[in-house]
Formats: structure tokens, sequence, C-alpha cells
């Protein structure tokens, strides 16, 4: 069972749920499973109407998400189970560092959701209980901006947000700008996000916020993981 939320915007940093009949009180069966899909597919999934986002909470016993590993990821459970086996003994430090590592590096999404969708939707056993209660996963700077927004925190009349020194907007709207310690002006630009660290700034737009695990990947591949 997964709680899906009924997506306001066509994100694409998010994964997003089909879903079918309803088998109970408001319990859809689940067709597919499609994680962070381009714009747009995700413009699709919101214009059909049977979409939700994967909020990524999650109802289901021990038993069945082990039974889908060994289902789904046959190379992993193997290392998992030696892990767990170890777990309350004095090998348990020695084996996890051993095995884990070992481990592939992939979401529940991809290595069992989206795989288990596949089998069909009276088959899959896969089920979605929408959800009412607000959510926004703040995993990329356009949540922020959005969370912001909703919230009206942090927001000029130009629904700028943002956090600096102090600020000027000048024919600048729907900008998130995190500058803490410096004064910043806005001039003719729309949608951009900046954010400034220590050792790094980052300039991009709302849309392309998602992208960045790009510039991390990028990062490692040069070499520069004092920057990640």
């Amino acid at each position: 069972m997964v709680l899906g939320v009924k997506p306001t915007r066509a994100e694409t940093g998010y994964g997003y749920i089909e879903t079918g009949e309803a088998v109970a009180d408001s319990v859809l069966r689940v067709r597919r499973f499609t994680e962070k899909p381009n714009r747009e597919r995700a413009e699709e999934f919101v214009a059909a109407g049977n979409y939700h986002w994967n909020s990524g909470i999650f109802v289901w016993s021990a038993r069945t998400l082990a039974n889908a590993v060994r289902e789904h990821l046959p190379e992993m459970a193997p290392l998992l189970e030696q892990i767990s086996a170890a777990y309350g003994t004095a090998n348990f430090e020695r084996v996890f560092a051993e095995l884990y590592p070992k481990c592939e590096n992939i979401s529940v999404d991809y290595a069992i959701l989206e795989p288990r969708s596949a089998k069909g939707e009276t088959r899959s056993h896969l089920y979605c209980l929408p959800a009412e209660f607000g959510w926004n996963d703040l995993g990329s700077w356009a949540a922020l901006y959005e969370h912001h927004h909703e919230r009206q925190t942090s927001i000029d009349a130009y629904d700028n947000v943002g956090e600096s020194a102090d600020s000027v907007a000048i024919e600048a709207r729907g900008n998130y700008v995190y500058c803490p310690n410096k004064f910043v002006a806005l001039v003719g630009v729309q949608d951009l996000v900046v954010v400034e660290t220590d050792d790094a700034i980052l300039i991009t737009t709302r849309q392309h916020s998602q992208d960045v695990g790009k510039v991390v990947k990028e990062l490692v591949a040069r070499g520069k993981t004092e920057l990640v």
C-alpha cells in the first residue's frame, strides 16, 4: 500500500502512480509506477487525472518487503540476508562494513515498485490510498520555493522567495535566492534559482532545479568530491 498525493503541477522530480479501479473505500489498484518522468510525460500524467505523486510512504509487512527484494534484487538479497543474520552478534560491524558497500545503490521505487507494477493491475497486489494531508517533497529548490510560497514566508510582492541580508527586485518575478550574508539585486530575471554557499554558487532555473544531481555526478567524475 502506498499513499498517493494528488499532483498540483507537472513535477519531474517525483515518482508517479497510475491508478486503476477502486477495490474498497478510496483504495485504488495500482496500474504502474513511473519514477521521475520527463516534463512532457509529467504533463500528460497530470492532465490524465488518474495519477498521484508517490509520497514514498508505504505500508507493508517485513515479510512482504523481504520477499519482494528476493524476487526483484536476487543478487542483493543474499547480502542483505547475511547482514540480517549477523545483527545482534559480535560480528555485525565487520559483516556490515564488508557487505553493505557491495549492495546496489538504488531506490525502492526503481528496484521494486516499477518492476512489480509491470505484472499488471490485478497481479501486482499493489494498492494506492489517496492522501488528503498536505505534502511536498522538499528535495529540490523548486519544491522549497513552492513550500515558502504556499505559506507566504520569505516572499515579496513579486513572488520572489529567498533569504538574504537585504534585497531589491526590479522587473524580477518568481525567483528563489539563498544568499544569507549578502545584499542581492534581481533585475529583469524570472524563475531563477540562485544559491550561495561558502565554496560554491548554483545558478539554474526552477524548471531545471531537479537536475542538480547531474552536477554532483560531474563533480565526482572530475574528482572534486570536496564540493559534493
